[in-house]
């Protein structure tokens, strides 16, 4: 069972990511902690947290806000990944479940045969995306790595979650991430690490340039 800290930063994470609790915007602890049904002190507790995760900015005599995305925060989560992705994928390689790549290769051809997208569709493309990366790192058996790049991950997602990509961004990366996975199952480390390293080019472009457009 979860302590009412660890519950109170999930979902107060969860509300960032989401981008429900905007980029700048003010945290009220006294609304939190009656929205989320805990004392102030799982959520004093959790914020502190996520401020040292970077998703919070507490600034002395002014308040607690949520963390704003600048060009340089995306140019470092996608340092991280163009550089550890790749060492993560060949640690990780052998060990990937094959059944479980063809059913995520299966789940993307489905969405590669569609015209549109729904708002649902795009979050199920979104769990979807996030599947095919996590089941990468979880098999590279270093905890600490898994550890950090969750973070990382997590970072990506509220950018991923609050920008507006134009919609053939995301068929793009459909093809992309089905070539990742065919690399792998034909058991071709170098071309899928080349894949992957041209899907993190196009991921970091493409979020560049939603975030200067709006």
């Amino acid at each position: 069972m979860k302590s009412l800290k660890d519950k109170a930063y999930d979902e107060l994470k969860e509300l960032i990511i989401s981008g429900k609790l905007e980029a700048n915007e003010r945290i009220d602890e006294d609304f939190l902690s009656k929205s989320l049904n805990v004392s102030r002190t799982p959520v004093r507790e959790a914020i502190n947290r996520l401020e040292q995760e970077g998703w919070i900015n507490i600034v002395p005599r002014k308040g607690m806000f949520v963390n704003n995305i600048s060009l340089k925060e995306i140019n470092d989560i996608f340092q991280v990944r163009s550089n550890l992705e790749p060492i993560i994928l060949e640690m990780a390689f052998y060990k990937i479940n094959r059944e479980d790549l063809v059913s995520l290769k299966e789940k993307f051809l489905d969405f590669s045969n569609k015209n549109s997208l729904t708002p649902e569709e795009k979050k199920e493309l979104d769990t979807l995306d996030n599947e095919l990366h996590l089941l990468i790192l979880r098999n590279c058996n270093n905890n600490f790595i898994i550890k950090m790049m969750e973070n990382v991950y997590e970072h990506n997602m509220r950018i991923r979650n609050i920008s507006s990509q134009p919609p053939i961004r995301r068929f793009d990366a459909i093809k992309e991430h089905i070539n990742i996975i065919e690399s792998i199952l034909n058991d071709n480390l170098q071309n899928a690490t080349e894949e992957l390293k041209n899907h993190n080019l196009k991921a970091k472009e493409g979020f560049f340039h939603s975030l200067i457009e709006q």
